[in-house]
């Protein structure tokens, strides 16, 4: 049924001829396969061209919002134009039905779009508190600095309530948990941020044993290594979330348990000079000093910051007190 009622939607074309609705499949078609490998001038051209046809089709509205997501600035920039084009298209299309009636490519994108946004928001909150501290009278930009806040935790907390609907369905696991672990971290829900970062580990796991299976089965070179940068794309992703979840626990003083994820992310990838640091700030606070020298030494050996770093400064005094 479900199926039938998405055929549906993704036609929308019920006033076309058969002509025009071939057209638009094929425009979907197009669309889809520039999008998945990264094509998107490519993909914008064919989602307008079938937009062209039929302005409410619920796939290609979808992309369309995905892609100016892709191309918008950091939630950090000025620039917000196409962000905030993209978060009206995909708001537009998650009003059109019930949240659970939505497909994957409309309730992740339009989540990441409120995230997105509460993000910026967070950083004009700092920017006006920053101006505030400086001002004579700072009531105005004080208020104005709460307004951000209470905007910005209303997006994120709409952002995890969209991904909580892909998780209690059992779709895009990785990338929902994923998410949700940011969004509570930016709303400093630090249990959240744990019980997501683990559930996202759990599925990070079983999904990079799919690729490896991949990698192992087929016997097509340009596959195989197609599934390799695929598996080197998921490891990476897992390397950000340890670190991050690393962090998370060292400035709450959890130090065995900032070790044990900086151990993982430094057998996954020996070359993170970074966590060299980090986990030998780890162990000198557990009290490992002679392990925490060795790290503090490849860290600076290799490092190709500045003496006057705060970074180096603190590991040189390790090595020498």
């Amino acid at each position: 049924m479900r199926h039938a009622v998405l055929l549906l939607l993704l036609c929308g074309c019920s006033s076309l001829t058969h002509e025009q609705q071939q057209l638009l499949a094929g425009h979907q078609r197009n669309a889809k396969y520039y999008l998945e490998g990264g094509r998107i001038d490519q993909a914008l051209d064919q989602i307008d061209r079938g937009l062209a046809i039929e302005p409410d089709d619920y796939q290609l509205r979808a992309m369309r919002g995905r892609v100016l997501l892709q191309q918008s600035a950091s939630s950090m920039s000025t620039d917000h134009q196409l962000l905030d084009e993209a978060t009206a298209i995909l708001a537009d299309v998650y009003r059109s039905r019930s949240a659970t009636r939505h497909e994957p490519f409309v309730l992740l994108p339009y989540a990441l779009a409120l995230q997105k946004q509460g993000r910026r928001r967070l950083g004009e909150e700092v920017r006006l508190r920053g101006q505030a501290s400086r001002a004579p009278n700072p009531q105005e930009l004080l208020a104005a600095a709460d307004v951000q806040r209470d905007e910005a935790l209303d997006r994120l907390t709409r952002a995890r309530d969209v991904l909580d609907v892909l998780i209690d369905r059992g779709e895009l696991l990785r990338p929902a948990w994923n998410h949700k672990l940011q969004i509570a971290q930016d709303l400093g829900d630090d249990a959240g941020l744990v019980a997501a970062a683990q559930a996202y580990l759990e599925q990070a796991a079983k999904d990079q044993a799919v690729v490896r299976r991949e990698i192992d089965r087929t016997t097509v070179p340009a596959y195989e290594a197609e599934q390799v940068q695929r598996l080197r794309s998921l490891q990476a992703e897992e390397l950000e979330v340890r670190a991050l979840l690393a962090d998370h626990h060292f400035s709450r003083q959890q130090y065995e348990a900032a070790l044990a994820q900086l151990n993982r992310v430094l057998e996954l990838e020996p070359q993170r000079l970074t966590d060299y640091y980090n986990r030998g700030r780890v162990l000198m606070e557990l009290g490992r000093a002679d392990e925490a020298k060795a790290d503090f030494k490849k860290f600076v050996e290799n490092s190709t910051l500045p003496a006057t770093n705060d970074k180096i400064a603190l590991a040189m005094k390790a090595l020498y007190p």
